[in-house]
């Protein structure tokens, strides 16, 4: 049995294959990309002036625009001086809240260095020169690298680091950021901030919104990706004003959808399209639904069998539907006031797959396809709506244009991830077979003329629509659910309530519920010491811990170890 487990993790090309953008080599952004009318406008309004706040669920591509024009301007003279970074580690500084006032302030400086780390970067790259830190920020001596990783892991700072934040204001940052842009020769600057979406720490969440208001100027542009369900703006930073809505996320049934989603797997994954029929291919095009890290995902997936049947091809989309809705749940997981919301949206979006696999197999003499929810704008409330933002969030739900019947009849349009409508065989109509020729012929029919309409209301019932709310964190010492907000002890315990960190919530998720470690992988950590997320990341020389366990060399410690840190990377961002 444990040799079978074994066979089974050793796919051939899992080491040499990176789907996500953040990790992927330079020249395979540079010249892997399948670019497109939607692809080159994103990336103009990328480069362009003012703010951009570019939105899309995860893995539609939006490190992977903001890391393509980056090295497209990196080379061109007449574009912008881009600096291009992540703050998808933004959440492991929280814990410094338990020991020191100033978090936020901490918080501040943290994207600063990270700022001006990048821009460095980028000066080298375009000039072969290095930036004097040292004196324009008037100091004896300056390391970034130091200072940024003293904050995310939580070390206590000394008096160099203690100088480097003090220094750091955002005057002084923009100052740098026109003298580096002017010794490369360009006229305009462009922050490309990835993972600025800051979801899970309010806190620092409005911290950054008030910097982000701050560094806009004439000549500094800023660019942030975010998340169209959980970037919660506040009260002080008024979005649509402020900036530019832009989406990264391209529709299943755009006219060269499936042309792009090719290009894509011809220069990113070619072995992944050996062996499997077009229909085959085209069917896990769809399933993907717009999402290219997804699409080549499923290709790895079917590769691992020897043939690619119909069987393969029901399980591999039916395990892409689960984890989809796996990843919707576990916004209530790192997010405590909104599990009734993400319980409530799993049940209206079973619904709206049901309805539309109803009307389509009562249509299924037809020559047409329903894949279209159609909800009354009058008839969703604030957090009815914030809950169908989350299912957005989390892919399952693509956004369309509203459309307008008159006064009153302003409908809001949505499709349901067409994986989910394959997995329930939404486009077999009648037939009891579900042929890949069959449903890709049926999703490639025209739609109907009218949306599915449907109203949550009638959906979750006069109960469940009433029962919408963001919830409270229960009581830590015996978890009895709260009263209200502003309660500070429990009432069934009666000790003091105090807010729990959320990266403690997430380091103290179960190893083994890591979605990506394989069956034997699980097994074996199962028979470890180590029980949590926060055990493994907590050791100094976790690859030499996991190398003690049973079978586990150091290729396998060192794909427990990127899954891990990849799943964690994942949480927190």
């Amino acid at each position: 049995m444990a040799e079978q487990l074994k066979d089974d993790d050793d796919i051939p090309f899992e080491d040499d294959f990176e789907e996500r953008a953040d990790h992927v080599e330079e020249d395979v952004i540079r010249d892997g990309t399948a670019t497109s009318d939607h692809f080159d406008e994103v990336v103009r309004d990328l480069l362009g002036r003012g703010l951009v706040l570019l939105v899309g669920p995860r893995g539609c591509g939006k490190t992977h625009l903001m890391r393509y024009a980056w090295l497209q301007a990196l080379g061109d003279g007449a574009r912008p001086f881009c600096v291009y970074t992540t703050l998808n580690r933004y959440l492991s500084l929280e814990p410094l809240s338990t020991s020191r006032r100033d978090v936020n302030a901490l918080f501040h400086s943290w994207v600063l260095a990270r700022i001006l780390e990048a821009a460095a970067e980028t000066l080298f790259r375009i000039t072969g020169q290095s930036f004097d830190l040292v004196t324009a920020l008037d100091l004896d001596k300056v390391d970034l690298k130091k200072l940024l990783n003293t904050l995310e892991r939580n070390f206590e700072l000394d008096e160099a680091d203690e100088q480097l934040h003090r220094a750091l204001s955002l005057e002084t940052v923009q100052r740098i950021l026109r003298d580096m842009a002017e010794l490369a020769g360009r006229k305009r600057i462009v922050l490309l901030l990835d993972d600025a979406a800051l979801t899970l720490s309010p806190a620092f969440l409005t911290e950054f919104l008030d910097l982000l208001r701050v560094v806009k100027a004439n000549d500094i542009s800023p660019k942030c990706s975010v998340y169209p369900g959980t970037t919660v703006y506040g009260s002080r930073f008024h979005a649509d004003h402020e900036g530019k809505f832009v989406s990264a996320w391209i529709s299943a049934y755009g006219a060269n959808y499936r042309g792009m989603m090719q290009t894509i797997a011809e220069r990113r994954y070619p072995e992944g399209l050996q062996g499997i029929s077009p229909d085959a291919n085209a069917l896990l095009q769809y399933a993907a639904f717009g999402v290219p890290r997804a699409y080549l995902t499923l290709l790895r997936s079917v590769r691992s069998d020897k043939a690619v049947t119909q069987a393969v091809l029901t399980r591999v989309v039916r395990a892409h539907h689960d984890n989809r809705i796996s990843e919707f749940r576990s916004l209530g997981d790192k997010v405590v006031e909104l599990r009734t919301l993400v319980k409530a949206g799993e049940t209206f979006f079973d619904k709206a797959v049901e309805g539309i696999r109803d009307w389509n197999d009562e249509n299924s003499d037809g020559s047409t396809k329903q894949t279209i929810i159609g909800i009354n704008d009058e008839e969703l409330s604030p957090l009815s709506e914030r809950m169908i933002d989350l299912l957005t969030e989390a892919g399952l739900l693509y956004p369309m244009t509203e459309v307008s019947h008159g006064r009153g009849r302003r409908y809001r349009r949505f499709e349901p991830h067409l994986a989910s409508l394959i997995a329930e065989r939404a486009f077999s109509g009648s037939h009891r077979g579900n042929s890949a020729s069959q449903v890709v012929e049926f999703i490639e029919r025209p739609s109907h003329k009218h949306p599915l309409r449907r109203s949550p209301k009638t959906i979750l019932g006069k109960d469940g629509f009433a029962d919408l709310k963001l919830d409270l964190p229960p009581c830590q010492n015996c978890q009895t659910p709260r009263d209200n907000e502003r309660q500070r002890f429990c009432h069934q315990c009666g000790n003091r309530l105090v807010e729990e960190l959320t990266y403690n919530r997430i380091m103290s998720l179960d190893i083994a519920s890591v979605p990506s470690l394989s069956a034997f992988q699980k097994t074996a950590l199962r028979g470890s010491n180590l029980k949590t997320v926060g055990d493994l990341r907590a050791l100094r020389d976790p690859g030499s811990e996991l190398r003690k366990l049973p079978r586990i060399g150091q290729s396998y410690s060192n794909k427990i170890l990127v899954r891990i840190e990849a799943f964690v990377d994942e949480m927190i961002s």
